[in-house]
Parts: C-alpha cells; structure tokens; sequence
C-alpha cells in the first residue's frame, strides 16, 4: 500500500512543499505549488500548521484516487503518473475520438462514420462533450438505450460501437498481466443490447433487374450507376466500397483477390475473397482503369461515401427511367444473394461463402484450404438467371 506524506527536500529559506510517495519500497515525489519558510521545518520536517493543513487536503483526495483502483502491482513512478493525471480520471471522449482519427487514417472512412454519429449520440444524451471512463456506468447505458427504442438500426449498432471503444480503452490503459487496472468498472456486464429491426425486403424482382441493367444510360451519372452496377451484380455482390479499394495488383489471372474493407481488420483471415471476372465486364475494366488503383473512381470521388452517392443518385434516375422502384446499390448485394438461393437452388452457407461473411464454423476453417471455384460456378448460374447467358 503506499503512503503519502507532505516533505521538503532542501534546507533553504524558502523550500518547495512535495507529497513523497513511498510504494513497494520505492520513493517519488509530487511537487506542489507551497512553499514554506524555514521557521516552518523542524528537524526536517514541516511544522508549520497551515501548510500541513492544505497537504492533508491533497493528500486526502489522493487517497480517494488510490483506492478506486488496485495499484498493488504499480510501480511508484506509475501511481505517481496516476495521481497527477487529470483527477486519476481517462477521457473516453479523447480516446474514442483519437480511435476514429485512426481509422480514418486506415481508410475506413464509413465505419468511422457510424463510429462518430455514436459517440456523438451518447455524449448528447449525457449532457456533455466530455465523458470520462469512470462516468460510464450500467445505470447510464440503460438509459441510453431505452431513448434509442424507436430507432430500426441504432438501437443495436450504436451501443455495440460504444461497447467496443470501451473494450478498446480498457486495453489501452488496464495492463491485467501486471493486475494494474486504470479502468476497473465493466459496466456493459449488466447491459442487455436489443437487436436491430429486420431491414425491409431490399432485393428485386428479376425482371425489374433486367430492366435496370438492359437500360440505356442517357446522363453520365446514369452511365456511372448502370456500369457500377454491372462490376457489383457480375462480381457476386461485391461491395461498392470494395470497387472503390482495389488495387491493381488484386487482379491478377482473370480473378479478383481482395480484402473485404468492412471487414478485413476483424477477421483472422482478413475477410479474403476470390471471384472470376467474367468476359461480359472486361470491357469495364479497361473503360474506367485507374492511374494507381484498378479503377479510377478513387480519382473521381475523395472517399467511398460520395462515390456510392454518386451511383445512387445515377441509379435512382435509372430506376426512374425504367420504371421499377427507385434501389441503391446495395440492394444489387441482396438480389444476387435471393437469386442465388431462391432460384438458382445454392445453399445458405454457399452463399454466405460468396458474399464473404463470416463463417460459422470459423476454427474448422482453419484447417482447410479454401476453394472458391463453387463461387465461380454460382455466379455463372445467377448470371444465366438473370441474363440468359453462362
């Protein structure tokens, strides 16, 4: 257990007042902004009552700090880096918005997205732009929670981030090998995060697909939306965002080889996909060939967001055009995953294999080599579907 004690550590006529911290037979010294006389100082010792007045004070509210954590295994210099800290306190808003920097930096521009609108929401809800690690407790994230009821989609992704920038924190400040824990509460044990609404049905109908994709683009934005939306339906589903990230090295052999972005820094096999191009969008390839990356929609548009809102707009003008209700991008994702399964016969673990979701039998996996030839093979059936073509 350390001790604290107010010290002066010279013989002057006037000496600076320290808290000296004596912890597992080491000593460090916290400097105050007192001074005393040496009329005050006794054999070494402070006598001098209204200076001992004032470190009883402060050596009380060091106390407190001490014992909200278990600094057992701390060195000396590390409880005396914790007591001098802002009030022994963590901000979870200076990490969880230096959290988000970093993955803007790694290119996840979206995720840092929903990541900021959460933290935001939360600090509203608190009544402040500062929240501290200590101030998140159980009894707060219910509430929090209860206020987002009526939201589809927040209500579950939102106290998922939070939770994960807890988590985040705690391994950043809490060294559990050496029982040193900054952090200590785990308020999210006695919270139950609901689940999000089921999305309404976002697939087409065939023949509305055709429509779109047979259309004739009359604006350039149409002429972006409808190639897009060629690369994403023929590619098995790929992301927008995935378009938006690859490389020209990724496609290599007739094949693309990438990393789901959403993904990749989650997964133990960094969400890696493989699908043949087929001839059909060669042309593609060659029409929008970017400088540095496989296409050029990174010259085009500053991140992936604006690029896909730039598709969506072409495609709901597309839609317009042809007819059938107004979609987005992702919902070609959702056509091509119902066809596959609905019309084309592929088993659910198939398609979620070619829509490169997580797997449910992940240590198995493991083990085996991938082969992603019955991914090329149902893309080939969903396309005859569709098309009429193989």
């Amino acid at each position: 257990m350390a001790t604290l004690k107010a010290v002066v550590r010279t013989k002057k006529e006037l000496n600076t007042v320290y808290i000296r911290i004596s912890h597992n037979s080491r000593t460090d010294y916290i400097p105050t902004s007192m001074i005393v006389h040496k009329s005050g100082v006794r054999k070494g010792e402070i006598t001098d009552h209204s200076i001992l007045a004032n470190c009883a004070i402060m050596i009380k509210k060091y106390v407190d700090r001490i014992n909200s954590v278990n600094i057992s295994g701390w060195t000396v210099q590390e409880v005396k880096k914790f007591l001098v800290s802002d009030s022994g306190a963590i901000s979870f808003s200076d990490f969880a918005k230096a959290y988000i920097e970093q993955m803007r930096n790694d290119g996840r521009e979206h995720p840092a997205n929903n990541y900021l609108t959460a933290l935001r929401s939360f600090e509203k809800y608190c009544g402040r732009r500062q929240i501290n690690f200590q101030d998140i407790t159980s009894k707060i994230l219910r509430e929090w929670i209860k206020s987002l009821t009526e939201t589809k989609r927040a209500k579950e992704l939102y106290p998922v981030i939070i939770k994960k920038l807890f988590d985040e924190g705690c391994m950043e400040y809490n060294d559990y090998e050496r029982n040193i824990i900054r952090i200590p509460g785990q308020p999210f044990r006695a919270v139950r995060i609901p689940r999000a609404d089921m999305p309404r049905d976002r697939c087409l109908e065939v023949e509305a697909l055709r429509r779109i994709l047979d259309g004739k683009p009359v604006l350039s934005r149409e002429e972006l939306a409808h190639d897009v939306a060629m690369l994403v339906f023929c590619l098995a589903g790929i992301n927008a965002v995935d378009l938006y990230n690859l490389e020209k090295r990724e496609f290599a052999g007739g094949r693309i080889c990438y990393n789901r972005t959403k993904t990749e820094r989650e997964r133990m096999d960094r969400a890696y996909m493989e699908i043949a191009v087929r001839d059909e969008i060669l042309p593609l390839f060659e029409k929008y060939r970017g400088a540095k990356y496989l296409f050029n929609f990174r010259e085009r548009y500053s991140d992936p967001d604006n690029f896909s809102r730039a598709v969506n707009t072409g495609l709901k003008s597309l839609c317009t055009r042809a007819g059938v209700q107004v979609i987005t991008v992702y919902w070609l994702r959702h056509t091509w995953a119902t066809v596959a399964k609905n019309e084309c016969g592929a088993s659910t673990e198939l398609v979620a294999f070619a829509l490169n979701h997580v797997s449910a039998h992940r240590v198995t996996e493991g083990y085996i080599r991938r082969d992603y030839s019955p991914v090329d093979a149902l893309n080939g059936k969903v396309l005859q579907r569709v098309f009429g073509r193989e």
